[in-house]
């Protein structure tokens, strides 16, 4: 079948068996660039039948479809059958193209098709597409576009490392203007502090001096308590002298009548001198008539030295004092 066509005619040759619907219609969108111009599509659509939606893409205005007939059956019969459709369009003139397949056989279509006079060649399949069939075409578009994909996302980075940039750069112009503002809010507030260190001056020394005070009184009461109770004990220990002395002192008569028979009757007291002489002996005594004015001296049985011994452990106080305060106790009831 005869296609008319001319130089503003492009040329798309669909691999129906090796490219899915949705790259035709990728395709058919890609090949807006050169209009104005007729559009024809070529490809064995009798070959698939069962997609109902060729019949809406057949009826699409703006492009023109055609059947082509395989000579032969089997493997690659669609690929001739390509290859005879481009060949008669390139003896009518048409010298752009759209090429649709990955598969590398259709390398020798792009060849024929730059046999005597160059073509301008567009390739659209996958990202699996060899390089020998990559370089037999002028431009080769992967399906889907992940290579656009790639750019986009290379152009968003860079967008937000410029902004990035950008903001840094702000900051640090606003740092830069901050830092004066800073260093005068430091010195006001170092001013404010030390001012306020003045006021507070006066009030601790006042508040030191009124401790100081206080402490001095406590210890100025401490010492007269002190001093208050060694009177009383000067006192206590005053009467208990002067309570020793009387009793003394009354003792002192009873001691002379009892001289005073001895003295009487010389017999008697030589009679009894063998007796008295031994009695003489004991050195408590001779100590007690050795021991000073005002000095009382008391012979204590065991067990009532061990209960002063107690009570005196208990109360603080020397052997002396407790007596003392005992025989006070006595003499006033």
């Amino acid at each position: 079948m005869t296609l008319e066509s001319s130089n503003t005619t492009v040329g798309i040759l669909y691999d129906i068996e090796n490219a899915p619907f949705e790259m035709l219609n990728y395709t058919l969108g890609k090949a807006r660039r050169f209009q104005p111009c007729r559009t024809i599509v070529i490809s064995d659509w009798e070959e698939r039948p069962e997609q109902k939606r060729w019949e809406k893409l057949l009826r699409r205005p703006g492009f023109t479809f055609r059947q082509i007939s395989r000579t032969f059956l089997g493997k690659n019969s669609l690929d001739s059958a390509l290859y005879d459709s481009a060949k008669l369009l390139y003896e009518e003139g048409v010298r752009r193209y759209f090429i649709i397949t990955t598969d590398s056989d259709f390398v020798r279509i792009a060849q024929m098709l730059n046999s005597k006079e160059k073509s301008y060649i567009i390739g659209v399949g996958t990202k699996q597409a060899s390089e020998t069939l990559r370089n037999a075409y002028d431009e080769f578009i992967v399906y889907p576009a992940e290579e656009k994909e790639t750019v986009r996302k290379k152009h968003t980075r860079k967008k937000a490392e410029t902004a990035e940039e950008v903001l840094e750069t702000t900051e640090s112009k606003a740092n830069k203007k901050a830092e004066p503002k800073k260093d005068v809010k430091s010195k006001k507030a170092k001013a404010n502090k030390a001012e306020k260190n003045e006021k507070e001056k006066p009030v601790k020394a006042e508040k030191q001096e009124k401790a100081a005070k206080a402490t001095k009184a406590a210890k100025t009461a401490k010492a007269a308590k002190t001093v208050k109770a060694a009177k009383t004990a000067n006192d206590e220990q005053a009467a208990a002298n002067a309570a020793a002395k009387n009793a003394k002192s009354k003792a002192a008569p009873q001691a002379a009548a009892a001289e005073k028979p001895e003295q009487a009757s010389p017999v008697n007291h030589a009679a009894a001198a063998p007796s008295a002489a031994p009695a003489a002996k004991p050195e408590h005594k001779a100590k007690a008539t050795a021991l000073p004015e005002g000095t009382f001296a008391v012979r204590l049985p065991k067990t009532l030295r061990k209960q002063l011994e107690a009570r005196m452990q208990e109360e603080e106080v020397t052997m002396d004092e407790l007596i003392t305060y005992l025989l006070m106790r006595g003499l006033s009831h």
